[in-house]
């Protein structure tokens, strides 16, 4: 009988919970020796989440509904009731917790005009920003518009270390406070497209190796962001910061991240410490069963071009709702990477047994979630019912001049971007790959596929998805973020029209101030290879 590793004792632990149904997986294994196998590898029994009354009591009085309440904890409707039950929670709530605002997407795009009144704060009690940033500053709570003084869980920074590194020097520190703590990805501009590039790659190869800083990626490994989340570098009821501004991605395992300047890095370095406004908080609940053809990056750009670039400006954004609950960790990771681009401080997916089953898979790394209070008041509440949202693209030159796909479709380009932290992982080139299967793309198309990094370039090749794509003739790059910033790997010429699943389409994003970038979702940038011109999924996606 081959006894098996700890590794696989784990998963299968993970699959079938106890030692005797291990046992049956196994052939017919017995329990008691499951159960031995278990102690020399020390590993525990398999155990049920324990869920607290004010847990339950709180998703009930949020709910009012055992289905959708069980969802949030992963859990069935009787499952949940059970709790209810044990609790002695059998009531139904006079009122919800949240007075939820709607938005239609059945032709009204304008903003209900009682939503965002501003909430006495007199009443308020914590957010998940106030929570975490109250541990973080060791206090018990904390209010609004308060400055805490912190220690982030992470500082990362990528290719703007070299500039960190200067800054650093000059402070006249010789050491960083913990280098366990620093992450340093090389990913804008991998491999070095210029000779100063060249420099400050050099330079901070040297740095970490002085400063014994472990988690140095260097360009092979692919974009920053995602390589914090696949490398577990950032977990539950964690603090982040980074100088990219789109640190906000962490917030799909239910984490608060923001991004810095290179001058506050270099301070956090010397000091460990950084401090930060507690940011008052939204609010945003998502409703509904995305329809064929629409994906994350379709709602997250409908809420930006409804709550513009500057409706979220400082803000925490907390994301609730049945849609977001059945959210892959990636598609999470795209909702609160975009939330940036409305102007968010922080944006976090509460923790969940979506983030629980996807942090079991990569580590058994300790963590604890922060949620927030049951009686939490946002300064607003949003709340999107996306089942009949069709495929969404937002146009030159904002982030939030965003168009249904009706709109736009049949405008001609000239490049395809597949790809970025945005939009660059499995399930995105999956999504591709499943379109242009069999199909070739249009003669006077350019596309470009980047896998978001290493990891997930390997398990593309393995499942088929490259040949795909180099079948329908497209051009795969090295794991990075490659033509999204503009400094090298697509470069628009004046004139040029692009459709990207990246994050920005400012003028002279994507290189010459006169080229054009469109953002949407990786099928929308599928089809559009293939037409040659801005296309509708729908009539792709089966």
């Amino acid at each position: 009988m081959k006894i098996p590793r700890k590794e696989e004792l784990l998963k299968l632990q993970a699959k079938y919970r106890t030692d005797k149904r291990i046992g049956e997986a196994l052939g017919g294994v017995p329990e008691y020796l499951v159960a031995y196998w278990r102690r020399k590898k020390n590993i525990g029994r398999y155990s049920l989440p324990k869920y607290s009354k004010e847990q339950i009591k709180d998703l009930w009085e949020r709910y009012g509904n055992d289905t959708k309440a069980g969802a949030e904890l992963g859990i069935s409707k009787s499952g949940f009731y059970k709790w209810r039950k044990l609790y002695n929670l059998l009531e139904k709530p006079k009122a919800l917790k949240f007075q939820q605002l709607e938005f239609s997407l059945a032709g009204q795009t304008g903003l209900s005009k009682s939503a965002g009144i501003p909430v006495n704060q007199s009443s308020r009690k914590s957010t998940i920003a106030q929570k975490l940033l109250a541990k973080k500053a060791g206090k018990a709570e904390i209010l609004v518009g308060e400055i805490v003084n912190v220690e982030p869980d992470l500082a990362m920074s990528h290719d703007n270390a070299g500039l960190v590194i200067k800054q650093f020097k000059q402070i006249g520190q010789s050491q960083v406070w913990n280098p366990h703590r620093i992450v340093i990805p090389l990913d804008h501009r991998a491999p070095a497209e210029s000779e100063k590039t060249a420099t400050a790659h050099k330079s901070i190869r040297g740095f970490v190796r002085e400063q014994k800083i472990k988690n140095f990626y260097d360009i092979k490994e692919g974009i920053c962001h995602q390589v914090v989340i696949e490398k577990a570098h950032i977990l539950p009821g964690e603090l982040a910061v980074g100088t990219d501004s789109h640190t906000t991605s962490y917030g799909c395992l239910g984490a608060l991240s923001t991004g810095i300047g290179a001058t506050e890095m270099a301070a956090l370095w010397a000091t460990g410490r950084i401090w930060l406004k507690v940011p008052d908080s939204i609010n945003i609940i998502i409703q509904g069963k995305m329809p064929k053809g629409v994906y994350a990056k379709d709602v997250i750009l409908y809420i930006i071009g409804q709550l513009t670039v500057e409706g979220a400006s400082y803000k925490s954004v907390e994301y609730y709702g049945e849609t977001v609950t059945k959210m892959s960790v990636s598609e999470r990771f795209t909702l609160c990477n975009l939330s940036m681009e409305m102007g968010a401080k922080f944006a976090v997916v509460p923790f969940d047994r979506i983030a629980r089953k996807y942090l079991f898979s990569i580590t058994r790394q300790k963590y604890e979630p922060i949620f927030s209070d049951r009686d939490a008041v946002f300064e607003k509440e949003y709340e999107f019912d996306v089942s009949n949202l069709e495929p969404q693209v937002a146009c030159p030159h904002n982030v939030d001049n965003v168009k249904p796909i009706s709109e736009v479709k049949g405008i001609k380009v000239d490049q395809v971007v597949l790809g970025s932290c945005t939009n660059g992982r499995l399930d995105d080139l999956k999504v591709a790959a499943k379109i242009l299967k069999g199909k070739k793309i249009h003669p006077e198309i350019r596309m470009l596929i980047l896998p978001a990094t290493r990891t997930i370039y390997l398990q593309a090749m393995k499942k088929g998805y490259l040949k795909t794509f180099l079948d329908a003739g497209a051009v795969i790059l090295n794991p990075g973020c490659g033509p999204c910033l503009g400094a090298h790997e697509g470069i628009l010429a004046a004139g040029e029209r692009c459709l990207a699943t990246t994050n920005r389409n400012f003028k002279g994003r994507m290189g010459s101030p006169e080229s054009f970038v469109y953002l949407a979702s990786p099928a929308v940038a599928a089809t559009t290879a293939i037409k040659g011109e801005i296309a509708d999924p729908r009539e792709f996606v089966k």
